[in-house]
C-alpha cells in the first residue's frame, strides 16, 4: 500500500464509515458540489462509490486539522474520473473529506466533490 502512514490511516478509518452510511453530506460550499452532482447525473449514493475506490496514491495532501478549529482530520483527494457531460472527457475530482472521534466512534463527513480547479 503507497502513500504516508497517516494517509493509509485516514483510509482505513474511512471504509467502515462507508459500509455503515456513515458518511454524511455537509459541503462547505453546496452550491458547486451540488450542481457538479446535478450536471453529471450522479446521487449521494454514486458519489460514495467513487469515494470508496480511494487510494493513498489519490492523495493531494496529508491529514491535516480542520482550518475552522474543529476536532478531526481533513483530506483531500485527486480522483481520476470520466464526464458524463460532455461524455468522455478525463478530469480529476476534488474531493475533501473529514474524520473525527465522538462519543460513538469514528464520524466523517463529505466537505467537497467537484471538479479539480473549480474553487469560484
Amino acid at each position: 500500500m503507497g502513500g504516508s502512514l497517516a494517509t493509509q490511516l485516514f483510509l482505513l478509518r474511512l471504509k467502515p464509515l462507508l459500509a455503515a452510511r456513515k458518511l454524511a453530506w455537509k459541503p462547505r460550499n453546496r452550491r458547486k458540489t451540488l450542481e457538479f452532482m446535478l450536471d453529471e447525473g450522479l446521487s449521494e449514493d454514486d458519489a460514495c462509490e467513487i469515494i470508496s475506490k480511494l487510494k493513498p496514491e489519490y492523495q493531494a495532501k496529508e491529514p491535516e486539522p480542520d482550518d475552522d478549529g474543529s476536532p478531526g482530520d481533513v483530506m483531500v483527494f485527486y480522483h481520476p474520473y470520466t464526464r458524463q457531460a460532455p461524455p468522455g472527457d478525463k478530469i480529476l475530482l476534488y474531493i475533501k473529506l473529514k474524520i473525527w472521534t465522538d462519543t460513538n466512534g469514528d464520524a466523517g463527513i463529505v466537505m467537497s466533490f467537484h471538479e479539480e480547479g473549480d474553487y469560484e
